[in-house]
């Protein structure tokens, strides 16, 4: 039964479904508590006594994502196919404690809400599921694994190290919470976001590689604080405004309130000492309601997102999402992470923090403020202010001492902001390290990372990396690998991008980047053999942070191992190629499989950078090391990014599920 303070468990649902595979579908959840819960079991034939568990990113709040067939631009197919046929276990998936908009799911602030959302919900969830197990299949599961992206992924943690008792081994991916990250990125979109399309330019494949050319003195400074913090070179294409910048902003408020007053009225902080610097970017204005926007007029894809999450997916509901204001700012989008105060109308004394701005609508972060602009009329006056937004573009500077330190030090990773070892800032008491993990767990993890993620970036992950370290020692090989996945992102490239920059098209972004879920599916694989057979998962070798914290990785397969291919490509003999129009350009391309990870088993090219692919015919699936070459000629003027896409299979050129894949790219530029 469950604890007793979730109460007794109910079903609501419980019927058998052929989508997206043949399972049995049990919903239900705790009479006492918020917690709800999804069991998707396979037919008794496929059941090897296994369970596998997936956390929702974000703030969590739904349980049935799988049944919806997963978030935008991805696909759950693959998730049946390994959990069921490959692998012998059903899925779990639950809530994780709360509805929509009670919180974000992320924080530990020592109470029994944040650890029932961290990690509790999911192991009374999984423990249950074990009684339905149980029943359905004559025998309880003798094992079961965790795994989730971003939000998701911080749970995954936490529930490892929390409750060792539910699960043997997890595949947390890209998801320890950090506070001090973002504010150096929002910090660069506060001061260069007019600059953003150059830095791009200079970054990409052939470009000048100097990111800091025609940029203010602010700006350099901005950008460089973002480098340095950890932001991932390589993917400053997803430069963008940023809506989930409102998590850690909330974080703050609730861990380290005092610091939005202290930076503009104590001594040592920029907006009390120099506050004329900030002067072009603050605003603070009174103003009116123009009109109120419904959410299906809304096309942005973080305010679709925002609207699903806030309402549980309920598709009859159509919340008032967007107001427009009657205000003379020339440029919108200054409005975001504004703080809006309704005073008066019906919504007086409603705050919202503007997460999203869409032409000159703003819209708010509804997982804090569920209500958004319910009952807010035309004509409403309204306070529009960003003084914390900016105090919290700082906040980096002000919170370094121990933040992702299990000692009393500061950690290598933020040495810039010290001198001798001693922090150049004012230091905040907190450090921003509640919602920190510890890096002492039980079990067995493979801890996914993908190098170009623009929301969790190395210096995080090479922290809790050093962590695991400390708590392991010798024994870290034991327990713990940590597995690159170079050019993906933090979600599906088809996703990932349109939902945040100004490129929607989907064939862009499957041009630039490669998804993980291959390398999920074979961490899931290498997990399940890692606890019950013995047999040690692969490693990567070699990485290290540079000394403004980029990450290198060994330039050879053989040298950095793993899963994935290692991929370079050259247009005309270089990164880029200056052609005529219909003048032929000559792509030569490598591929490389580290040993004993299986064979290069396809290469597909992309010569327009949309999406477009086209099958090499030369590869036949045998080879671990390939070396191909094309041609293609350009009938229009422009700059093109081709793409070669690599995929490899680790279990054989034959074996079932999704490859793993990795790209690279090189610039031609076609002129008349």
């Amino acid at each position: 039964m469950a604890a007793a303070s979730f109460g007794e468990p109910f079903i609501d649902v419980d019927e058998w479904r052929d989508s997206p595979r043949r399972h049995r579908y049990v919903h239900g959840g705790f009479k006492d508590a918020h917690t709800r819960f999804s069991f998707y079991l396979p037919p008794a034939e496929f059941y090897k006594g296994r369970f596998f568990q997936y956390l929702e990113g974000g703030a969590g709040g739904h349980e049935s994502l799988l049944a919806a067939g997963g978030y935008p631009g991805s696909t759950v197919d693959w998730i049946f196919d390994l959990a069921f046929e490959e692998l012998g276990g059903y899925l779990v998936e639950s809530n994780q404690g709360h509805f929509p908009g009670e919180g974000l799911g992320t924080r530990d602030d020592g109470s029994d809400q944040a650890a029932v959302n961290l990690y509790g919900a999911s192991a009374e969830s999984a423990l249950y599921g074990k009684q339905i197990a149980a029943q359905m299949y004559d025998s309880a599961p003798r094992h079961g694994y965790v795994w989730g992206v971003s939000g998701g992924g911080l749970r995954t943690v936490n529930c490892l190290e929390n409750r060792p008792d539910v699960w043997d081994g997890g595949a947390p991916h890209a998801g320890v919470h950090n506070t001090t990250q973002w504010p150096a990125w929002a910090l660069t979109w506060l001061f260069a976001r007019d600059k953003f399309p150059q830095i791009v330019d200079a970054t990409e494949p052939g470009g000048s590689g100097n990111p800091f050319e025609g940029l203010s003195h602010p700006q350099r400074e901005a950008l460089a604080d973002m480098y340095r913090r950890g932001y991932p070179r390589g993917a400053e294409n997803q430069l963008a405004p940023f809506t989930p910048w409102a998590f850690p902003m909330y974080s703050i408020k609730d861990e380290d309130p005092s610091y939005f007053d202290d930076f503009w009225n104590a001594p040592g902080y920029l907006g009390h000492d120099v506050p004329e610097l900030l002067a072009e970017v603050l605003v603070s204005t009174r103003t009116t309601i123009r009109e109120v926007v419904p959410a299906s007029k809304l096309s942005g894809l973080w305010a679709q997102l925002q609207v699903r999450f806030a309402t549980a997916g309920a598709a009859s509901a159509d919340p008032s999402f967007g107001a427009r204001l009657n205000t003379d700012i020339e440029d919108p989008e200054r409005l975001l992470m504004c703080k809006m105060t309704i005073n008066s109308g019906k919504a007086a004394g409603r705050e919202l923090l503007i997460s999203a701005v869409e032409g000159d609508i703003c819209s708010p972060f509804s997982e804090i403020t569920p209500d958004v602009f319910n009952d807010v009329e035309p004509g409403d006056e309204v306070t529009v202010d960003n003084r914390d937004f900016v105090a919290f573009c700082y906040y980096h500077r002000y919170a370094i001492e121990g933040m992702i330190a299990s000692k009393d030090r500061i950690v290598r990773e933020l040495l810039p902001w010290t001198m001798d070892g001693k922090a150049v800032y004012p230091q905040r008491a907190t450090h921003g390290r509640r919602g920190q993990s510890t890096g002492k767990f039980d079990g067995k993890m493979i801890y996914v990372q993908p190098t170009l993620d623009n929301m969790v970036w190395y210096t995080t992950i090479s922290g809790y990396h050093g962590l695991v370290r400390e708590h392991l020692g010798d024994r870290i090989d034991e327990q713990f690998r940590l597995w690159w996945v170079q050019n993906a992102a933090h979600g599906a490239p088809e996703m990932i991008g349109p939902m945040q920059t100004d490129e929607k098209d989907p064939g862009v972004w499957r041009s630039r980047l490669v998804s993980y879920d291959g390398v999920t599916s074979q961490a899931l694989r290498e997990l399940v053999a890692w606890v019950e057979d013995g047999v040690a998962p692969r490693s990567y070798s070699g990485y290290e942070l540079g000394r403004d914290n980029q990450l290198i990785l060994p330039a050879t397969a053989t040298e950095r191992g793993g899963v994935q291919p290692v991929v370079a490509v050259e247009a005309n003999g270089g990164l880029r190629a200056e052609v005529k129009v219909g003048e032929s350009v000559t792509f030569s391309g490598r591929a490389e499989q580290p040993p004993g990870a299986g064979t290069i088993i396809g290469i597909d090219w992309d010569f327009e950078g949309r999406g477009d692919c086209i099958a090499d015919d030369t590869v036949d699936g045998t080879a671990n090391k390939v070396d191909v070459q094309a041609s293609h000629s350009y009938a229009t003027p422009g700059t093109y990014f081709a793409s070669m896409r690599v995929s490899a299979q680790c279990n054989g050129p034959d074996a079932a599920g999704l490859p793993v894949q990795n790209l690279a790219r090189a610039r031609v530029v076609v002129t008349n």
